[in-house]
């Protein structure tokens, strides 16, 4: 288990829970009053959850936030199997965020999920796999 690298802003935010138990799904959303700041949705798939997205709003970057949403996620789910498509993506669709910027290049997010228990984990269908056995 990586070191705290959660800082006092992380936690300045607040975290919530959300979820749909028809989709078996939840969100970890961190705000900053009324901002969305970050959050990370995940899918219940029965064998394992899958996090489907892991994103930080652009000006709230480099503060642990996402390192606060993952410890939440393994945390409340020990024993857990937890897998995920390590690749960046960009947030085009959240309101107040910033259109169009992009996430950590491919190559820094597998070493920033690797310092969290996940190792490569490819499979038909999905060769950015990684996976973190509970």
């Amino acid at each position: 288990m990586p070191q705290n690298t959660e800082s006092a802003a992380a936690h300045a935010c607040v975290l919530t829970r959300k979820t749909d138990d028809e989709a078996n799904e939840t969100w970890f959303l961190l705000h900053d009053g009324d901002l969305l700041t970050a959050f990370v949705d995940i899918i219940d798939c029965g064998h394992e959850l899958w996090i489907t997205d892991i994103a930080v709003h652009p000006d709230y970057r480099g503060r642990g936030l996402a390192s606060r949403l993952l410890n939440a996620v393994i945390h409340e789910n020990p024993g857990a199997d937890i897998a995920l498509s390590c690749s960046a993506f960009t947030v085009d669709d959240l309101g107040e965020w910033p259109r169009g910027v992009a996430g950590l290049p491919t190559e820094a997010l597998a070493a920033w999920y690797t310092r969290y228990g996940f190792r490569s984990d490819p499979n038909e269908d999905a060769a950015d796999r990684m996976a973190r056995v509970g």
